[in-house]
């Protein structure tokens, strides 16, 4: 069985001893130059979703979108390596492929950040320095006082290979996101949800599919969370994911912003590392 593709410890020697916390991307087949400090990462809804090397999609909204940010964010979850001129093993430390055997890693933390795309800057928000990722409200989590939860969080991450229409994708995709960013550590367990939004919109001049639902966590705050589908707006028909999540709270952003986010998103000149500029 080979290794899935996901984020692992840099293979490069030099680069774990200038960060420890390096990983980079293997995409099941070979590692790609795309890194990013684990530390950096947390998930969705987890405060400290800010990216690291190269770029890191954390969506950390206030329930802990555990998506991959373990840096302290949440929102509401590398390449060369060992002698000059030699390649680097796979993540199972194998060379000629990954595999499952010993020594080979439990499994990816996180998505794959989108590149060549970016999402604005709302008033109170904050803008992920190495990834199109947005963020605001830093809290204690309900349910783990020793993490920090975001009232809110955004993110652009790639799609599953296997995706078809932008219906299916985003309709696919919502529950995996809604208990991956509120998960059971950080806020009990959703309890249960109500679909508020599943519809055709547009994003970055591109359709899109858009599916929101209200969901209620065993322990306090509730939140919103969606999931809106579209393809990459450079033409290379790659299917991206928004995932943002709001807590529902008198200190959380308003929902309006949600829609805001969505309106804002384009196309980036270097791979979603824009200067984020002025606020909206």
């Amino acid at each position: 069985m080979t290794t899935p593709p996901g984020w692992y410890p840099d293979p490069d020697p030099a680069q774990r001893a200038n960060s420890p916390s390096a990983e980079r991307w293997w995409d099941g087949a070979s590692w790609t130059g795309q890194t990013r400090t684990k530390a950096a990462v947390r998930g969705p809804l987890v405060a400290g979703v800010v990216g690291a090397a190269v770029l890191v999609t954390a969506l950390v909204v206030s329930a802990v979108l555990t998506f991959g940010v373990r840096a302290g964010g949440a929102a509401h979850d590398q390449a060369g390596g060992g002698a000059s001129g030699s390649e680097p093993a796979p993540p199972d430390g194998k060379k000629g492929g990954p595999g499952d055997g010993p020594g080979a890693p439990e499994g990816p933390e996180g998505d794959l950040p989108a590149t060549g795309i970016d999402l604005p800057v709302l008033n109170g928000w904050e803008h992920d320095p190495f990834g199109p990722v947005v963020t605001t409200g830093e809290y204690k989590c309900p349910g783990s006082k020793k993490e920090s939860c975001l009232r809110g969080s955004s993110s652009i991450v790639v799609a599953p290979t296997d995706s078809r229409s932008e219906e299916d994708t985003a309709k696919n995709d919502i529950e995996r996101f809604a208990r991956t960013a509120y998960s059971k550590g950080t806020y009990g367990g959703i309890t249960s949800h109500e679909a508020v939004a599943s519809e055709k919109t547009s994003v970055a001049g591109e359709d899109a599919y858009r599916v929101r639902w209200k969901i209620v966590n065993r322990t306090k705050p509730d939140a919103y969370v969606e999931t809106v589908a579209f393809e990459h707006p450079d033409g290379s028909g790659e299917m991206l994911l928004m995932h943002t999540g709001f807590d529902i709270a008198d200190s959380a952003p308003p929902l309006s912003d949600m829609d805001k986010l969505a309106e804002g998103v384009e196309e980036a000149d270097d791979g979603g590392q824009d200067d984020p500029g002025e606020d909206i």
